[in-house]
């Protein structure tokens, strides 16, 4: 058998046990013990503190536990091997995959044997604490950073930037922070809140920012959700009194005192906090409410539509599939094909929606249940919208023969 001997010194801790009694100790524990003919390698690092597994030595030794060229490796201490649990555990993890046995001298820790695997798993156990704890603090400390307004990192909205600023804390030393400070592009936004606010439209806004030839930040064209996620992004909105209630009506705590500043929020596992930034912002409190309302509103209406054929109709021109889109009115809908939607090239007319339902349902048996409806439309029947007429064919023997029903032609 082979055995790998591990030992470390710190040049700082004269205190500590010398590399050569290390070894020493260890060959006589391996020769006395375990095999008196044992082949021994030795890896041994000197100058090399044990908070990290950066050390050469120590990396050729967990190289060689992967090929399988050891069979122990054995070490007079624990914290020769890490003084991190989480570090340690998952070089024990890494030998026990490999079959690797491992012999502490000094604790009398041997994986071996089963008390030493048992101790194994507990390593691993204490590992995943402190995993779990570090997460939990990194979180609790990141929220109280964002309620204290900073930004913390990531991609800024467009028409801001992040600005480091230095400070000197309570206990008098240099820290640095980040906030957003607005840039050259704050004209994109302002603009798309304008729009919004005039036409009331997503399409129609994202229409007229391209014909402007305003951008996304990855310099894209802009899309009806481009728009919406700077609509409803609260780093736009004043922290005034309206902007305050807004959050506070939905229970969302916001943090800082009322100014004229903007609003930065952070979203993390679904704790969402709203805290006072020190940028400028687009619009006020009043403003972006009204707007975000509206929003909310037609998202509500047009989930709650009843559409009978939303995704079962096909686009005649390109073969995309047409799905319903409340129009302004929150009230009446269209059947648009998906690439005239994403920008992509298809010219095809809209079709009315609720015209279309009403001639859809004259070919289904007297049903109350909207949903068996839509089931039935789906599975019996094929519809074509080609601009002109709406095409509704039977699935009377599916993937074999159809029959076509009828022609609907549309006045427009």
């Amino acid at each position: 058998m082979i055995f790998g001997i591990y030992c470390r010194k710190s040049v700082l801790n004269e205190k500590s046990e010398s590399i050569e009694v290390q070894i020493q100790l260890c060959r006589e524990y391996i020769y006395s013990r375990i095999d008196a003919q044992a082949e021994i390698r030795i890896y041994a690092d000197e100058g090399f503190s044990g908070k990290n597994t950066y050390r050469p030595m120590l990396m050729r030794l967990i190289e060689n536990i992967k090929e399988h060229k050891v069979d122990y490796v054995v070490c007079y201490r624990l914290d020769r091997i890490s003084r991190s649990v989480s570090d340690f555990s998952a070089i024990i993890e890494l030998m026990n995959r490999s079959g690797v046995s491992f012999i502490c001298i000094k604790e009398e820790f041997d994986t071996s044997r089963p008390m030493g695997k048992a101790m194994m798993y507990m390593a691993s156990v204490f590992s995943q604490l402190e995993r779990e704890t570090i997460s939990e603090r990194v979180k609790d400390n990141m929220l109280e950073l964002a309620k204290n307004g900073r930004w913390l990192g990531g991609r800024t909205p467009i028409g801001y930037s992040s600005e480091k600023t230095e400070y000197i804390d309570a206990e008098g030393r240099k820290r640095y922070a980040y906030f957003l400070v607005e840039n050259e592009k704050l004209v994109i936004p302002k603009a798309v809140f304008d729009i919004y606010y005039n036409v009331g439209n997503t399409a129609e806004t994202a229409r007229q920012l391209n014909a402007m030839n305003y951008r996304t930040l990855s310099g894209k064209c802009f899309s009806e959700g481009a728009v919406r996620d700077i609509l409803k992004n609260p780093v736009y909105c004043r922290a005034d009194c309206d902007g305050r209630k807004y959050f506070e009506d939905k229970n969302i705590k916001v943090y800082g005192d009322n100014t004229e500043n903007g609003f930065i929020s952070y979203n993390k596992n679904n704790d969402i906090i709203i805290a006072v930034g020190r940028h400028k912002p687009v619009v006020d409190g009043e403003i972006w409410s009204e707007i975000n309302n509206r929003i909310a509103h037609r998202e509500r209406a047009v989930h709650k539509a009843v559409t009978y054929a939303s995704g079962a109709i096909s686009c005649g021109l390109c073969g995309g599939k047409m799905t319903a889109v409340i129009r302004s009115n929150k009230v009446d809908y269209d059947y648009i094909c998906e690439n005239k939607r994403n920008k992509n090239g298809c010219k095809n007319k809209n079709l009315n929606g609720r015209k279309a339902d009403e001639i859809l349902k004259k070919y289904i048996a007297v049903c109350e249940n909207d949903y068996r409806i839509k089931q039935i439309i789906k599975d019996r029947l094929d519809i074509v919208w080609d601009g002109k007429a709406l095409i509704i064919t039977e699935k009377t023997e599916p993937l074999t023969k159809t029959k076509t029903l009828c022609k609907n032609y549309f006045l427009r």
